[in-house]
Order: structure tokens, then sequence, then C-alpha cells
């Protein structure tokens, strides 16, 4: 029952923030084509990704390079740190 447990919590953190960093990477392919929050599903993308993204600009102040927003790679990396840090607590039966 507790491998189940366990299990359970590995699966909601692997997909859980993998689905937050492809949902940030459809949004920022979305804006290289000019593809605004009019669409309903960009406006679904952004209610995502913002709470993960606002922080780091409001706080981070990172400036965009050549019109790209280098906050996106600022989250995908803390995203992707605490995703193995999570992962790696988790017992060592895995």
């Amino acid at each position: 029952m507790i491998w189940l447990q366990l299990n359970l919590i590995h699966t909601l953190v692997s997909y859980g923030i993998g689905a937050v960093i492809l949902a940030m990477l459809i949004r920022i392919i979305a804006s290289w084509f000019r593809i605004d929050e009019r669409f309903a599903f960009v406006r679904f993308l952004a209610h995502i990704t913002d709470p993960f993204i606002d922080p780091v600009r409001r706080l981070a102040r990172i400036p965009s390079v050549m019109g790209i927003d280098l906050s996106y790679l600022v989250v995908w990396f803390l995203l992707t740190t605490l995703q193995l840090l999570l992962l790696q607590a988790l017992p060592a039966a895995w």
C-alpha cells in the first residue's frame, strides 16, 4: 500500500512539473508565431504558466535579449531543479 502511495507521488511530481514545462514551451512557440491571448488555448496556457513566470519577472527583473524573454529559461531551470530534488527525496526503493 505504501508503495502505491509513493508511486502516485512520484507520478504526480514527474508529470505535474513536466506539464507546466511543456505548457511554457508551447507558449514560447506560440509567441514566436505572434499567437496572443485572444485565442482561448493561449489564455489557458497563460493561466497555467503565469503563476510561475510573473514572480520571476517581478523579482529578478531579467531583461529581454533580442526580443527573447529569459524569465522562461530561469523558470524552466528552477522547475527542473525542483523536480529533481523532489524525486530524489523519495525513498530509495524506487
